[in-house]
């Protein structure tokens, strides 16, 4: 789905501002994670409130920038470099929260990069 989303975005992207896609998409995937989840929450935890409100804001920042990015540059070059987020998030893991690095961890990473250089050039 996430394919088909870039290329939808894309051509998005073309028609409306950043502002007005960002809005319209996390607005729409929120309804839809409402809908699907609302007979499940749980409100248990306050820290994990308060972290998944931080991640909301990053994403909405994350999403603003994505789609200011994506109306002036090609989807087969922004959707691979965004891919780096999980180079971030292997590292930060490492450090914040002590999951082990192994040889596979780091051949995955390279190759990403390797697929990620071949994909943007």
């Amino acid at each position: 789905m996430t394919g088909i989303w870039g290329v939808l975005m894309k051509v998005a992207s073309s028609h409306l501002n950043p502002y007005t896609m960002s809005f319209i998409a996390l607005t729409s995937a929120w309804i839809t994670v409402g809908v699907i989840s609302f007979s499940k929450l749980n409100w248990q935890s306050n820290f994990g409130i308060i972290m998944s409100v931080t991640c909301g804001f990053l994403g909405g920042v994350a999403s603003l920038l994505f789609y200011h990015i994506l109306k002036k540059m090609p989807a087969s070059v922004v959707i691979p470099v965004s891919s780096l987020s999980m180079v971030v998030t292997v590292i930060l893991s490492y450090f914040f929260l002590c999951e082990p690095i192994g040889v596979k961890k780091v051949l995955g990473i390279v190759l990403g990069l390797l697929a990620i250089a071949l994909l943007t050039t």
